[in-house]
Order: C-alpha cells, then sequence, then structure tokens
C-alpha cells in the first residue's frame, strides 16, 4: 500500500515539469525556423525535394502543388494526432492523469500532429505563388507579401490556436486543478481548433481547385468529387473523437448529450457530402469513417493494450439520407438538409438506440426517449441546414435575397438559416448541460465474498468483490438512464450495469476491483441528477485525498459524480476566475467557426478562375478511380446543378 501511495504521490496534479515545457519550446523553435528556411529557399527558386512533391501531387491530385501540398500535410498530421488522442483517452481512463505534455507515449503523436499542422499552415502561406496569374482570386492581400490564400490564412489561425491549447492547458492546471475527463476546456479548444484547422485544410484544396478552373461539382459524380466525401468524413470523425468517454461507458456529462451530438454529426457531415458529392457521397463519407476509427479502437484496445472502445457506425442515417435524395425532387437544397436532419433525429436515432444495446457499455434506455428524441431531431435539423448553407456557400449557389415574401423567404436566406440553425445548437447545448444535484440522497453499500482472483483490466490478480446497494430514497434510480458500478484508472476499465432486485437492492453482475490504484464507485443519473458514492478510492496526498476504504456495509451520501470523478480539480477557485475563463476558450472555438463559415462564403464568392490552368486536370487518382468504376458499371450519376440541386 505505501508504495502505491508514493506512485500516486509522484504524479503532478498542477503544471507539467519546466524541463519538459523547456523541450517542447525548443523543439517548435527550431523546427519552425526550419520551416521559414525551406520556404525562403522555396521563394528563391530553391528547395528540389519540396518542388519535386509539388509537381508529384499536382499529377496525381490534379490540384496546384501549391495547395495540394500543405493541404495534404494537414491532413496527415490531424490523423496522426487522432490517433494519439484515442490513445491518450484510453491512458487516462485507464491509468488517471499523466506527468505532463513528455509524460505518456500517447502524447507524442499529439503534439507532432499539432505542430505538423502548424508547419503545414506555415507551407500553405509560403508555397502560394506570387503571380496573379496563377494565385487564388479569393487571396487576402496584405501589404509587404504575395498574395496569401484566405483558406491558408484561416488554417494557420486554428493551428496556432490549437498549438496554444497546449501551454494554456499546463496553466488551467495551475490553476483550477487538473480536469480529467475530455471535455475539459483547453482540452475542447485543441480538438475543436485542430478539427477546423483540418477543415480548412479541405477549403485549401477547394481554393486550389478553384484557381486551377477545376469543376467541383463534376458531371462523372462521386469519384471525381472527393473533397465533399472527405469533407463529409472529417465532420464525423470530429464530432465522434468528443464522444469518446461514451464509447468506452465512463460519460461526465448527461446521457442527452450522446444523441444530441451523433445526429448533429450525422446530419452535418452525411448531408454535405451527398448534397455536393452526389449520389453515394455519404456512403462514401461513412466508407472512409469506418476503417479509420475502427482500426484506431482495434489498435487501442489490441496492440497498444487498453480498454477497448466502442463507436457510431452512421451507416443507417447514411442509407437513409441516400434514398430520401433519390425517391424525392429537392429543388431547394435547404429543405432536403432539414428533411435529412430531421429523418436523422428519427430513423437515426432508432439505429444508434439499438446499436448502443449491442455495443456500447451504457445502452440507451427508453427513459431517455422523451428528451432524447425531440433533441435529436432538432439537432438533425440544424446540422443539415448548416451543411447545406456551407455547400451553397462553397459553391457560390445561394439563393438571392428576395423583397418581401414573408418568413419562408426569410428562412431560406443562408445567414438566417445558419444563425437560427447555431442558436437550435446552442439551446440544446444549455439544456443538455443543466444538472441539478439534490442533498438528500444516500447510498447503503455491502461488499460481500471479498477475494483474490483474476479481476478486470489488466492487472491480472487482484482483491475484488460483489456490490450490493440499496438507495434513499429508491425513486432515485427508478426510472434511471443508468445505474452503474464504475472504476477506473487501475490498470484497465470496469463498467457493470446494476441489476434490481425484488427486494430493492441494486446489485453487480460482474465482481469489483477493491485495491490498488482502482477508483471503484457507484452512479446514477436520472434525468437532471447526475449523483455517485465511492465504494473503494486509495488515497492520493498529491491531492489532499484521504481516500475511501472498503467496508463490509457503509452508508454514504450520494454527491454531484464530478465531483468524484475529478478529484484533481481546486475547490477553492473563485467562481468569477472559473466561469469567465470557460467562456474564454468557447469563445475562442465559436469565432473560428465564424470565420470558416466566412471564409467558405468568400471561397464561392470571388474564389472561381476565370480559364483553365495546366494544372486543371483531373489528377491520376481520379482518373484510376473513375476507370475501375466505369468499367463495374457503377457510375450512372444525376449530379446536383449548380444551383445545388440533389
Amino acid at each position: 500500500m505505501t508504495s502505491l501511495l508514493a506512485q500516486a504521490a509522484t504524479k503532478p496534479v498542477g503544471g507539467a515539469p519546466l524541463e519538459q515545457i523547456a523541450i517542447v519550446g525548443v523543439a517548435t523553435t527550431v523546427i519552425t525556423l526550419l520551416t521559414l528556411w525551406a520556404i525562403v529557399a522555396y521563394r528563391a527558386g530553391g528547395a528540389r525535394p519540396l518542388r519535386f512533391v509539388e509537381g508529384i501531387a499536382e499529377r496525381v491530385l490534379g490540384i496546384p502543388g501549391w495547395s495540394a501540398v500543405p493541404a495534404i500535410a494537414g491532413i496527415a498530421f490531424i490523423a496522426l494526432a487522432l490517433f494519439g488522442v484515442t490513445w491518450d483517452v484510453a491512458l487516462h481512463i485507464d491509468q488517471g492523469r499523466d506527468e505532463g505534455p513528455l509524460g505518456t507515449a500517447a502524447h507524442y503523436p499529439i503534439l507532432i500532429g499539432l505542430l505538423g499542422l502548424f508547419q503545414a499552415a506555415l507551407l500553405a502561406i509560403g508555397m502560394a505563388p506570387a503571380k496573379k496569374a496563377r494565385a487564388s482570386r479569393a487571396s487576402l492581400r496584405i501589404r509587404g507579401l504575395w498574395p496569401v490564400p484566405v483558406s491558408a490564412a484561416l488554417m494557420l489561425v486554428a493551428a496556432s490556436l490549437a498549438f496554444l491549447g497546449f501551454p494554456l492547458d499546463d496553466v488551467w492546471h495551475r490553476i483550477f486543478g487538473q480536469d480529467v475527463t475530455l471535455w475539459g476546456p483547453t482540452h475542447v479548444q485543441m480538438i475543436g481548433c485542430a478539427i477546423l484547422g483540418v477543415v480548412a485544410a479541405v477549403l485549401l484544396l477547394v481554393e486550389g481547385a478553384r484557381a486551377a478552373g477545376r469543376d467541383l461539382l463534376h458531371p462523372r459524380g462521386v469519384t471525381m468529387r472527393p473533397i465533399p466525401v472527405l469533407l463529409g468524413a472529417i465532420c464525423l470523425f470530429a464530432w465522434a473523437v468528443l464522444l469518446g468517454e461514451f464509447d468506452w461507458g465512463v460519460p461526465q456529462y448527461r446521457m442527452v448529450w450522446h444523441p444530441l451530438i451523433l445526429a448533429f454529426a450525422a446530419a452535418q457531415g452525411l448531408v454535405l457530402a451527398r448534397l455536393w458529392g452526389g449520389r453515394g457521397g455519404a456512403l462514401a463519407a461513412v466508407a472512409i469513417y469506418i476503417p479509420v476509427m475502427g482500426v484506431l479502437s482495434l489498435l487501442v484496445g489490441g496492440p497498444l493494450g487498453q480498454s477497448m472502445p466502442s463507436m457510431p457506425l452512421f451507416i443507417v442515417e447514411a442509407l437513409a439520407i441516400e434514398l430520401l435524395a433519390v425517391r424525392g425532387d429537392w429543388r431547394r437544397p435547404m429543405l432536403f438538409g432539414a428533411v435529412s436532419g430531421a429523418v436523422v433525429g428519427t430513423v437515426g436515432f432508432a439505429a444508434e438506440y439499438g446499436w448502443s444495446q449491442v455495443a456500447m457499455p451504457l445502452p440507451w434506455t427508453t427513459h431517455l426517449l422523451p428528451e432524447g428524441v425531440p433533441t435529436a431531431v432538432v439537432a438533425g435539423i440544424a446540422g443539415g441546414v448548416l451543411s447545406t448553407v456551407m455547400v451553397q456557400a462553397l459553391l457560390g449557389s445561394a439563393p438571392a435575397p428576395v423583397a418581401g415574401g414573408g418568413l419562408a423567404a426569410a428562412l431560406r436566406r443562408p445567414r438566417v438559416a445558419a444563425s437560427l440553425a447555431g442558436i437550435a445548437v446552442v439551446v440544446l447545448a444549455v439544456n443538455a448541460l443543466s444538472v441539478s444535484t439534490p442533498s438528500d440522497v444516500t447510498a447503503t453499500i455491502t461488499v460481500s465474498d471479498v477475494r483474490d482472483t483474476e479481476g478486470p483490466g489488466y492487472g491480472g490478480v487482484q482483491r475484488t468483490g460483489n456490490l450490493s446497494v440499496r438507495f434513499d430514497p429508491p425513486s432515485i434510480a427508478r426510472d434511471a438512464h443508468w445505474v452503474q458500478a464504475m472504476a477506473w484508472q487501475g490498470k484497465g476499465s470496469y463498467v457493470d450495469r446494476l441489476t434490481r432486485q425484488p427486494d430493492g437492492s441494486w446489485t453487480t453482475s460482474e465482481r469489483a476491483p477493491l485495491a490498488g490504484n482502482w477508483k471503484t464507485m457507484i452512479r446514477v443519473h436520472e434525468g437532471r441528477t447526475m449523483l455517485a458514492v465511492p465504494v473503494y478510492m486509495p488515497a492520493d496526498p498529491a491531492v489532499g485525498f484521504a481516500g475511501r476504504p472498503v467496508e463490509p456495509t457503509v452508508t454514504r451520501p450520494m454527491i454531484f459524480d464530478q465531483k468524484i470523478l475529478q478529484i484533481e480539480r481546486k475547490d477553492d477557485v473563485p467562481g468569477w476566475i472559473w466561469t469567465p475563463a470557460i467562456l474564454l476558450v468557447l469563445s475562442i472555438v465559436a469565432l473560428l467557426i465564424v470565420a470558416t463559415g466566412v471564409v467558405s462564403a468568400r471561397l464561392g464568392r470571388v474564389g472561381r478562375a476565370t480559364a483553365a490552368s495546366p494544372a486543371s486536370g483531373a489528377g491520376l487518382l481520379a482518373e484510376v478511380a473513375t476507370a475501375v468504376l466505369d468499367r463495374a458499371g457503377r457510375l450512372r450519376h444525376h449530379p446536383p446543378a449548380s444551383g445545388g440541386h440533389v
């Protein structure tokens, strides 16, 4: 026991060790200077390796190298970061807090990915052509610089804010303590800005294609329109990453968040892919998403030896959108986006409900239906509308404002529709964040048959036991979304849904860990109430936590579960510091989202080329894909017209 306490005490709970911060700072500076040196050499006619890669990219993708090279590099680096985030979440669940930015192997791919995105953004600006004939018409004119692609500028801002999240995370820990949750404010900043950075990288592909005279609505269909499929898949990845705690069965927020985010993600990503990519676009986006997320999950839960996460599939939602697009006469894309979102919120909800029974550690229950279904419908409609607005903005096909026309005409205006959709999402989020904590709830826990057995996780033989719980009042668990015994951070995770017995008690079906570094608790989530009570928790002198020993029978008060899940957080920080700090971080992400919309509109409005350039060919990759599918007879599409018809 003494060795365990010593181990816990060695892990920092405030900021990272200064030597680690110094190493990251020096490495960042050196790599950035090397990138700037390469840019200077490139603009002087040198940098032959970079020019060689540029030539290959143009031949393979049919997009100017100044656009393709940094965009593909940025996407690749964020894919690496996605792997790191998935691994890191598993490590936090299985082992607890880390020891700084270099204290865990999972942080290295995250750091490399975020730093790589920043370097790719610098390249996007540094490789931009100086000649007006080759430059993007949407470029920014900055005194003393060559024309800067507007998407490259967005990419640089997003990448900078994402990478800045690392030092800000350290500052946050020093002020507020470590918040071991994926949804910590600085974590959301890093993930959100990184995703928006990779969206900007895709917009850079659009800007390059526009400058080269490429047809963004190629009549050959989805194989000649990889950009919308890629962008749709990125939307699925982005939201799936944020649902990580649900995938492992350890969510720290209300269950209604799960259908909310799933519906918004599916509608946003799949409507975008289908509306712009044409027939098969939604299915193609899912065909990218599932293998990548599946491999990540299997890699983390297999060779890397961590707990295996589940994952949403989005297959039924994609099929529903494809069927809706084929069966309907959709002359108004905004209506298609809204109806598709409603279908996602109903049919998609039913599909995810069924999938949760099979694959999710915490399956949805009928108690979720009254709040979950309307939430999913509204979230789906909002996601569908926002994706439609983005497609129309990028294609320059938004309907012109019409004088008069009443409410219906106003709702068809992109700015009005996007604003209402954004407000709807904010309202849903505020509702989902609303939690109540009754103060008069207790749990009487009985621990029986305590002995050494093969335990959960990968810790080998350990002390385990059976749990029986009685709640007072019993009604707190009657209509609950979950009543679970949960343990984590003991070299693995343990999630067991309790079973109600005829005498009113609740019992475990699998033996719970009761020793070592495990933090074992009972959790109840009913309506807006989220409560927990510790069964066993080791002492943690680093945060002044005395621990909770195992007792044969004990009655303990149930408290807000984040108080137990995040014991490292400081309780003595004034609210006037905490709330503005959270709002500041969230405002950064919100402003970047707005900037992404502005850049999309600029690309659609002024980004079109007047004539094709030598780099405007289809590209080797698209030509090969088209030839293969043509031979199979699968490319007989009716593509959306330039006005945005489905």
